[in-house]
């Protein structure tokens, strides 16, 4: 552990208990295998492998960290041109330890089929609806154009206040309950629709699938839920049901009660960890997951073919909340939301500093002034607003006041960069929860590093509790990606926050957070200049925007990746002697940034479409060279942005080795050039730039 984190922790959570407030955070860590090939690991949800995974680390769970947990698949959304509702396997385990479940060995938590034959679905039925008391009111289900062989049983269900009720619904021999068509559970395709007003419109299912016993429970009051769930233990015992599936609806949320998920998110594997009430815990959590993945053949960095090494792409979110709605410190405390809202737009670190490589926009987590030009004035004024209050608000007062100010450029209220969806939102299912998320994050290499990043957070969160954040936002403009997409720029900015932190009595130490910053921004090559060195980095850059366009039949917007960004530093100028330091024979203006002289190149790396500026050629790879006073290269190199040798690569990079070795190779010192005179041109700026280079300006081939 690094000197000092260990007591940092402790005046974090003294001083958030010195409010008299209790704050929860969660996580969302996400996980890729070694070898991440196939479409459920690079761009959609559901695939063949991802379940099998979230089986294997689910027996884990039960074995090393929630003995007597009970294990279900619960369903999501279903988004456009996605076959299947996204599942989530979750843990549910009461948080003292009481056993909710007994027999771990009978659910299928491997990737194989189960061994059940389909007639053992009505045996299991007709065994929990007599335990229930309503053995008649089962009937069978059919897919469409089939009606010989039902493909699962149901049994209308709900609880009442002194036990279980029931219904018939209108079906019979002579006409079938008859699923809608799909692969889903039979408990996401009964025919609803066909119900007259006033019937029960929930049920329990039973079905073979896959050889699987799947039992699907419907949206049930926690009381209920833990009155069934014995009742179905106890005939899985006495009937020897093995490779079964629990699935359906998570009860309604009860105290004591909490759960891990493993969700099936766009080209990764998502943890949900359950929400901790210190820093420790989460700590601890999140390094006992991540054990347990690599343990899987998981890891949370991914290696692209040319060699860098990101976060899986999934986002690593943290959230922040309360152990229950009456402890909650956001209802408690409107002020601290409005805080976050401030300090965050103040501080773009915050907003970049942990995120993936591409951000702005386009990307899955937009600052709000990104994404609408009037948001600045109108988010003074709903924090204004809070200021002003003179008594504690309506639970939906927060949302009301800032969910049309928190989104991204096309109105989403989920992709923001401090999403309230899950703060007290009655548009969404699950969106009464008093969270906060705070999305502009990704995995780090190891837990170490992603824990010390919650830390700087909660520390923030801590001090912002204490001492509001009233202060005017800032009106960053153009600035925002011209300086702080720069590594430079953001190191300066983490060491200010630093500075706050400290003044606060929360002394949190900027070179806890080093590590990740060579991480996130490698140094991709360097120029010796006598005993200094120029350093080439990798910066930042946005996503823009296309126009919409179809994909598949829905409409989509595209974003153009086409270019990238390097930050170029010096640590003294005179190093250069009086000369300049040229990137494709473009003069670059190296501009004091602390201690060092800081520029950012943008270029256009690659070919793409959809993209801006087709006109302009690929301008990789960049020339950098150091001239003297008579414009003499003393240094130079040369940067690819892909491969040097060949066109592509035939395979991903196998292990960091082979990844850093390629990125190597990108680099290459040219000394062939050495004293040759060159003829540098003058940059070609904008009101829009000023610490960074656009070399698509008024582009010449260069030599």
């Amino acid at each position: 552990m690094t000197p000092g984190v260990e007591e940092l922790a402790e005046k974090v959570e003294a001083g958030i208990e010195a409010q008299g407030l209790i704050i929860t955070m969660g996580g969302e860590p996400t996980f890729i295998p070694i070898d991440p090939e196939g479409a459920e690991w690079n761009l959609v949800a559901i695939g063949p492998e991802k379940l099998g995974y979230a089986r294997r680390l689910t027996r884990r769970f039960l074995r090393e960290l929630y003995p007597g947990a009970l294990v279900m698949q619960v369903f999501g959304k279903q988004y456009p041109e996605e076959p299947l509702p996204r599942w989530a396997m979750l843990t549910l385990f009461h948080e003292d330890g009481t056993p909710m479940w007994t027999h771990p060995e009978r659910f299928l938590l491997e990737d194989a089929p189960g061994a059940n034959p389909e007639a053992r679905a009505l045996e299991v039925m007709d065994a929990i609806a007599e335990e229930l008391g309503l053995r008649a009111h089962v009937l069978p289900c059919f897919e469409k154009g089939s009606s010989e062989s039902p493909r699962g049983w149901i049994l209308p269900l709900d609880g009442a206040e002194d036990g279980w009720i029931s219904d018939t619904w209108p079906f019979s021999a002579g006409r079938p309950a008859v699923l809608l068509p799909g692969d889903s559970p039979v408990g996401l395709r009964l025919p609803l629709g066909e119900l007259e007003e006033g019937r029960l419109g929930r049920a329990l299912t039973v079905e073979v699938s896959n050889g699987a016993i799947h039992i699907f429970i419907p949206p049930l009051e926690y009381e209920h839920f833990s009155k069934l769930i014995p009742v179905i233990e106890g005939v899985v015992v006495r009937t020897e049901v093995s490779d079964l599936v629990i699935c359906g609806y998570r009860p309604t949320e009860a105290k004591g009660t909490s759960g891990l998920g493993l969700a099936a998110d766009p080209g990764v594997l998502e943890v949900n960890l359950p929400p901790a009430r210190c820093w420790r815990s989460h700590r601890d959590l999140l390094c006992k997951i991540t054990e347990i993945a690599e343990n899987e053949g998981l890891r949370t960095t991914r290696h692209h073919l040319n060699g860098q090494v990101q976060g899986t792409g999934g986002g690593a979110h943290l959230l922040f909340g309360g152990p229950s709605l009456e402890e909650n410190p956001f209802f408690l405390r409107p002020d601290l939301v409005a805080s976050i809202i401030r300090y965050w737009q103040r501080h773009p670190a915050l907003s970049y500093f942990f995120s993936g490589q591409y951000v702005g926009p386009g990307s899955q987590a937009p600052r709000a002034d990104e994404s609408q030009l009037s948001s600045i004035q109108e988010l003074e004024i709903a924090c204004q607003g809070v200021d002003s209050l003179d008594r504690l608000p309506a639970r939906d007062f927060l949302d009301r006041m800032f969910r049309n100010l928190m989104t991204d450029a096309g109105g989403n209220t989920h992709r923001a960069e401090i999403c309230l969806d899950k703060l007290w939102n009655f548009d969404s299912p699950t969106g009464l929860q008093g969270l906060v998320e705070l999305r502009a994050f990704e995995t780090m290499p190891n837990a170490a590093q992603q824990s010390l990043g919650a830390l700087f957070v909660r520390a923030i969160v801590s001090m912002l509790a204490t001492t509001p954040c009233r202060a005017r936002l800032v009106r960053f403009g153009a600035r925002l990606h011209d300086a702080y997409l720069l590594p430079s720029l953001l190191w300066h900015d983490v060491s200010r926050i630093c500075e706050d932190l400290s003044a606060a009595g929360l002394p949190f130490r900027p070179e806890w957070l080093r590590p990740i910053f060579d991480f996130r921004f490698p140094v991709l090559g360097r120029l010796l200049l006598g005993e200094e060195s120029l350093d080439v980095r990798q910066a930042l850059e946005p996503w823009p925007l296309m126009a919409e366009g179809s994909a598949g039949g829905a409409t989509a917007r595209m974003v153009d990746n086409s270019t990238d960004r390097l930050e170029i530093s010096l640590r003294n100028r005179d190093a250069l002697g009086g000369g300049v330091v040229t990137v494709n024979g473009v003069v670059l203006e190296l501009r004091e940034v602390g201690d060092s002289q800081v520029a950012g190149v943008r270029y256009k790396s690659a070919d793409g479409w959809p993209a801006l500026h087709p006109h302009i050629p690929v301008q990789s790879p960049l020339e950098i060279e150091v001239l003297d006073r008579s414009n003499r290269v003393v240094a130079g190199a040369r940067y690819h942005f892909w491969n040097p040798d060949a066109p592509r690569y035939e395979h991903r990079p196998r292990d960091l080795s082979e990844a850093c070795a390629r990125q190597q190779a990108r680099w290459i010192e040219v000394r062939e050039t050495l004293g040759t005179t060159r003829n540098p041109r003058s940059p070609v700026h904008s009101d829009e730039t000023h610490y960074t280079l656009d070399l698509r300006r008024g582009h010449v081939p260069h030599h």
